[in-house]
């Protein structure tokens, strides 16, 4: 059967992967661009949660707390803003800051429900397809030192619960109950609950699994080709890149922490910001069969066979590329109370991704008006990964029916057209 159509899309992350599955299975033909390897981004080194109940926006009073705090020596924070990057990064910080208030908090959230919603029934279709392959579902560990703080996050997540997303967690328990279910915790691991609906994954083997899908259905996956510049002309949408013109009938910019160079030339300006997150792998005498959150630190662990992934931080320092050793020094500190049985020194797959951040919280996804063969699917933040099966139907219907399809949310020019965004 001839295809429905060529599409380009720009990017083999998890986006422009997903994107991809799901314009095959709509009929197009697909070439899909990457500056390096599929998944060279942030795509291989997050968490590997598919956490729809957790999907709250960034943007809020107390993240930008943290943000303040790390200006001020010794510069540490799980939200880190290096001082000079602040001129490079300015205009999104005043639209974070626009975006952090308990109403536009709350709105956003709603709004990226419209796609968690459809999370956990298109992940469980891809299971059955064979295409993701070692999902968990164990839970996630909540642990606390105080008890107050350990009922405070628990009450947090029974009211998150409401939203329909994941069951109540379950009941607090102390230190002895913990270890049960956990025997390499620390000290620091005195009270905690299970909090389960939120399932996770190997990123990369994701990955893997996607590019080897997508290419045996007839993508055609180009490597080393970076996108310099994507226009539209006619009926055409063009993507200019080192080797020549490559020329369809759509183009999907899905480019991850790089979007934003592509964005405006097209009059779209989205604030993409790369936000450093650092992963790293250690090897626990008592390997966690549940991902661990450690309390107020931001920092996670999931259980990866026989190590543990170390995730957390979101560093602007107005790069992209780039592993600062403090930042993993800073992770390592705050995680060692909690756990037992690792030799921190022993540490492997120090790594770096880029996320792209914008200033609600919320991904671009769209058509690109006077250019509506373009469709925009980046921004996704720390969502990539649970937001992505989503964005790809969505990207599909996008390319079918235009901006009839359009969910107004998620429009990559809202910030355009006010310099704030959507209230």
């Amino acid at each position: 059967m001839p295809a429905k159509g060529e599409v380009t899309v720009v990017g083999a992350g998890l986006i422009g992967l997903f994107s991809a599955h799901y314009l095959l299975e709509s009929g197009y033909a697909v070439t899909l661009l990457d500056a390096g390897a599929p998944g060279g981004g942030a795509a291989r080194v997050n968490g590997g949660w598919v956490c729809p109940a957790r999907s709250d926006p960034m943007p809020s009073w107390g993240v930008v707390r943290d943000g303040v705090r790390s200006l001020i020596p010794p510069y540490d924070g799980s939200f880190f803003l290096r001082p000079s990057a602040l001129p490079r990064v300015a205009g999104y910080l005043a639209r974070f800051l626009a975006s952090s208030g308990s109403g536009r908090f709350a709105r956003s959230w709603d709004d990226l429900d419209l796609l968690n919603r459809q999370t956990a029934p298109l992940v469980d279709e891809l299971v059955e397809a064979g295409i993701i392959g070692d999902l968990q579902d164990e839970g996630f560990l909540i642990l606390h030192s105080r008890l107050e703080d350990a009922e405070a996050a628990w009450a947090s997540l029974l009211a998150v619960s409401q939203r329909g997303l994941a069951p109540a967690p379950d009941p607090v328990v102390g230190r002895e109950a913990l270890l049960e279910l956990e025997p390499g915790l620390g000290d620091a691991s005195q009270f905690g609950f299970v909090h389960r609906g939120d399932r996770w994954l190997d990123p990369s083997r994701l990955v893997d699994r996607l590019v080897e899908s997508v290419v045996a259905r007839g993508a055609r996956l180009e490597q080393d080709t970076p996108a310099l510049a994507v226009r539209q002309r006619g009926e055409q949408a063009e993507v200019a890149t080192p080797r020549g013109v490559v020329a369809a009938e759509h183009v999907v910019i899905a480019a991850g922490a790089w979007s934003e160079e592509l964005l405006r030339p097209l009059g779209v300006k989205g604030y993409v910001t790369p936000g450093k997150g650092y992963s790293f792998s250690v090897f626990p005498q008592y390997p966690p069969t549940h991902v661990l959150r450690l309390g107020d630190t931001h920092v996670g662990v999931t259980p990866m066979g026989d190590h543990a992934r170390v995730v957390g931080m979101v560093e602007f320092d107005g790069t992209r590329e780039g592993v600062r050793p403090e930042r993993i020094d800073f992770m390592k500190r705050q995680a060692r109370p909690w756990l037992s049985g690792i030799d921190w020194d022993a540490s492997t797959e120090e790594r770096v991704g880029p996320r792209p951040m914008t200033p609600d919280g919320k991904p671009l996804i769209g058509c690109v008006p006077g250019a509506e063969r373009v469709v925009v699917a980046t921004g996704h933040n720390m969502l990539g990964l649970t937001l992505g099966a989503a964005t790809g139907t969505l990207v599909a219907s996008l390319v079918a029916r235009g901006p009839a399809a359009a969910v107004p949310a998620f429009d990559p020019m809202r910030f355009s057209r006010n310099p704030f965004g959507s209230g």
